[in-house]
């Protein structure tokens, strides 16, 4: 008979093509609303359960990682399978199909604003606020069912749960990652494995390191010894990306200080249309940088748009990528350590425990209606009924919603 545990361990079949995972991730792309929670349930339902690229243990060890890192917690996430699966090729090619989608829609929203009405959008996708809790509802059910084994995986995934309730900055869920690794290791039975070696010697990618070093160094000369624009936008976008731990939820307020208070490139107004579109919209939340850069422009043509967009769409994704390729390497040998693998079983814990705790903080922040309830309960039904891919169901969903609104 299989237990939870080794269900969650099983090995995972070797086929595997390229241009298959590419198109996944697209579609993943399209369907992904909400935060990187409900992007983890997107990816659970299509790279896991369908598709079967890794197993539910890889998909939080990466959760895990990718939150230790400064950067797009999910986009990082969905990069790193394409890194595990194929290397930095198919990581890039995958960082490019799945960021592309949200960036493009961005972009042409600030190229054309006279067709941004807030109040109208908000009005038709106001469906997909509890169609993406039904996503976060079923990750956190099917994640927690796998890894809460015994006594001490369930304080860790109550500890995760708590933390998502009432924590209040994105330094926090690191550190309760370090927690729950630390007990996990020092409470967990066979602690006299502690005294492992390493296995063999870690292999330093010097020229990612370089790379992001040269990046950041030629970023901040430039914005100081030159007026171009361009470059100015490309420092200050890279900047973002490097420096922000927590996703978009956090780099957009940055942006907010930066852009709108202190340098007045865009108006409060204009400002948050975006940040109420891209929310709305699928796809990483960091593609309001492409939004937020063509406007920056918007004095200077259209021409001078479409660049900057472009420029700042992308420089703020370079730096989590580079960041990720330069931990892999170590990433791969410090997991398989007999310690290391206990640890890893109390980060999985506690990140099962921040998805039921965003799920809960979604319960309790929205205001519900009696239809915003019956698409919730509509989402999770056919997320468990495993019968109909993402995109469809958020067809259904929508059309159920808008029938009746």
């Amino acid at each position: 008979m299989t237990t939870q545990k080794d269900d969650l361990e099983k090995p995972i079949p070797k086929a595997f093509s390229q241009f298959q995972f590419l198109k996944d991730t697209f579609l993943c792309s399209l369907v992904a609303f909400g935060g990187p929670e409900a992007h983890l349930g997107v990816f659970l339902d299509r790279l896991v359960q369908k598709k079967k690229y890794l197993s539910e243990k890889a998909l939080l060890e990466w959760m895990a990682l990718c939150s230790f890192l400064p950067g797009p917690t999910s986009t990082q996430v969905i990069t790193a399978i394409g890194l595990e699966k194929g290397g930095r090729s198919l990581a890039i090619l995958t960082l490019l199909v799945w960021a592309m989608p949200a960036l493009c829609l961005m972009t042409l929203i600030a190229l054309i604003p006279a067709l941004i009405d807030k109040n109208s959008f908000v009005s038709i996708t106001s469906f997909l606020a509890p169609m993406a809790a039904g996503f976060v509802g079923w990750a956190a059910w099917v994640l927690g069912r796998k890894v809460v084994i015994n006594p001490l995986s369930f304080g860790l995934w109550g500890f995760g749960l708590a933390i998502a309730l009432l924590s209040t900055t994105p330094w926090t869920i690191p550190l309760a990652f370090c927690v729950g690794a630390g007990l996990s290791i020092f409470l967990s039975p066979k602690a006299n494995q502690l005294k492992s070696s390493l296995p063999g010697q870690f292999s330093v990618p010097w020229g990612i390191f370089f790379l992001f070093i040269t990046l950041l160094c030629v970023g901040i000369i430039s914005s100081f010894f030159t007026e171009n624009s361009l470059l100015v936008t490309f420092e200050r976008f890279y900047r973002y990306g490097y420096l922000v731990f927590g996703g978009g939820q956090v780099v957009v307020p940055i942006m907010q200080g930066e852009l709108v208070n202190t340098n007045a490139l865009l108006t409060q107004d204009e400002f948050l249309a975006g940040f109420g579109l891209v929310q709305a919209l699928p796809g990483p939340m960091f593609s309001f940088a492409a939004y937020a850069g063509g406007l920056c422009e918007q004095q200077n043509g259209i021409n001078h748009q479409l660049l900057s967009a472009m420029i700042a769409g992308w420089a703020i994704f370079i730096p989590g990528t580079l960041l990720l390729f330069l931990v892999h390497p170590f990433w791969g040998k410090l997991k398989t350590l007999p310690w290391a693998h206990r640890g890893l079983r109390g980060i999985n814990a506690v990140a099962s425990g921040l998805v039921s705790g965003v799920f809960i903080g979604i319960l309790f922040s929205v205001n519900w209606l009696g239809l915003d309830v019956v698409v919730l309960l509509v989402s999770l039904g056919l997320l468990i009924s495993r019968k109909l891919p993402a995109p469809l169901i958020v067809l259904i969903v929508g059309l159920i919603y808008w029938v009746f609104i």
